[in-house]
């Protein structure tokens, strides 16, 4: 069936032509770091800080015992190239990170480890021990997750695990004000689309972040090839929501912004927005 195209690799035979010696991990950054600057001392925060200190503790003494070299970073850290400098990228934390991780992660496998209770980790292994152990045993296999390449007048942006978002916005993304823009894409059967549309916004989201949006999209498989989208409080247009690949569009109102996953970049009026399926898939340790 179109848009479900099964990617399922071994990791033995990755392993055979690599060894999995040098791994980077990127550690979450806890509440206390990220929001508080170390000032909120609630029971829920430090209880989830200790929890996730734990449990890098552990992920650092079964490599030790393995005799891995491995280096420690956070998302803030993680700069450009680094990542493909290692046989094995280790995202520690929740879903945020597994995302934050994934836009610096060209082509290494990635390992997503859940390290507290607190986090969302849909997109995790929760049973750090475990999950671990079984990778280093090479009890386990390698998905491609479908990721979208976008591209602002020709030129290259960036690249999305979760989704896209448009809308109006000088300085942020702003979906309570009203975006004007020409939508044009291929349809599930091949056909090209086109509309003008009148709305707070637009989501064009892969298979992995159809899950992100509770009941605004049906959830499907993250190695599809198709893209679903929907418009978020439609004034003018046909088509308000589909599945489709090749999305064009063309912003008409004021200064715009393009979010990918959680990195915003602006939207210049008549500027040209294309988003395509990415030759690059994440490609993530599964059991």
């Amino acid at each position: 069936m179109k848009g479900l195209i099964k990617r399922r690799n071994s990791w033995v035979n990755y392993s055979r032509n690599k060894m999995i010696n040098k791994i980077l991990i990127v550690k979450k950054m806890s509440a206390q770091e990220f929001y508080y600057d170390g000032k909120n001392k609630s029971p829920e925060v430090v209880e989830a800080d200790l929890e996730q200190e734990k449990n890098l503790c552990l992920i650092k003494k079964i490599l030790d015992s393995n005799k891995k070299d491995y280096k420690i970073l956070t998302r803030k850290e993680l700069p450009n190239k680094i990542v493909s400098d290692y046989d094995l990228v280790i995202s520690a934390g929740g879903d945020g990170t597994v995302i934050a991780t994934a836009a610096y992660n060209l082509d290494v496998p990635q390992l997503n480890l859940k390290l507290d209770s607190k986090s969302v980790g849909a997109l995790c292994a929760s049973d750090v021990k475990s999950s671990l152990e079984k990778v280093l045993a090479g009890n386990c296999s390698v998905e491609k997750w479908t990721r979208q390449d976008i591209f602002l007048d020709g030129k290259f942006v960036g690249r999305a695990l979760n989704d896209v978002c448009i809308g109006e916005g000088k300085y942020e993304l702003n979906f309570s004000k009203m975006a004007v823009y020409e939508l044009e894409f291929t349809d599930e059967n091949g056909m090209t689309q086109k509309d003008f549309h009148k709305n707070s916004g637009l989501i064009v989201v892969t298979g992995n972040g159809s899950s992100a949006w509770g009941k605004a999209f049906s959830t499907y498989s993250r190695q599809s090839d198709l893209f679903s989208f929907i418009t978020v409080l439609p004034n003018a247009g046909n088509i308000n929501y589909g599945k489709g690949t090749d999305f064009k569009i063309i912003y008409k109102h004021h200064e715009g912004k393009i979010a990918l996953d959680t990195i915003n970049y602006n939207f210049p009026r008549d500027s040209i927005l294309e988003i395509k399926l990415s030759k690059n898939p994440l490609k993530v340790v599964v059991f």
